[in-house]
């Protein structure tokens, strides 16, 4: 029962932080405003986390852990249907959580940086470069670029979608990354 409560604290906790950040950059974002909003006590916050930048870590860490599973069960790849399906689930969640992956294209904010986000699918890209390959050893300086560079253009492509407020549905987005990748494999 304590278990299921705490979740449902955390939840909510998550929900207003997302509503404020949705408004104003991390670092104007107050304990105060923030417990007002969940309709919780400031005890109860700091229960759970040490400051609103704690809290953060654990949104975005949330956030790298789907975005993670989505890319494993999309890969290895047998075939082009799993980088389809990566790329469709990816920019269906990207969709469905606006307000962070609004504070990628927010100046002011520093955490989520685009960086960040690149380099994580860099490692994720020459993981599955370096098994294609069978080397068990350190990456090549072509697979290194290769990966920074697929990476990069997605994510290129992806942060214009965000910054234009994406308009755009995930399917129709989805299927611009796919005919792009495609081009490079010719």
């Amino acid at each position: 029962m304590a278990d299921r409560r705490s979740i449902r604290t955390k939840t909510g906790i998550k929900q207003a932080f997302l509503t404020l950040l949705n408004n104003k950059t991390i670092s104007k974002i107050t304990i105060s405003e923030l417990t007002e909003l969940a309709d919780i006590g400031r005890g109860t916050f700091y229960l759970h986390y040490q400051d609103i930048y704690d809290l953060y870590s654990e949104v975005e860490q949330e956030m790298f852990t789907q975005l993670n599973r989505f890319y494993d069960e999309s890969f290895p790849l047998n075939e082009r249907r799993g980088v389809v399906h990566f790329i469709n689930k990816m920019t269906d969640y990207i969709y469905h959580n606006k307000t962070l992956f609004n504070v990628l294209i927010n100046p002011e904010d520093t955490l989520l940086t685009p960086e960040k986000f690149k380099q994580a699918f860099k490692a994720k890209i020459l993981q599955e470069m370096i098994k294609e390959d069978h080397y068990p050893n350190q990456p090549t300086i072509l697979e290194e670029t290769e990966s920074m560079f697929i990476a990069s253009g997605v994510f290129g492509v992806i942060e214009d979608w965000i910054i234009r407020g994406m308009v755009e549905e995930p399917t129709g987005m989805s299927l611009r990354i796919e005919q792009l990748l495609l081009k490079l494999e010719t």
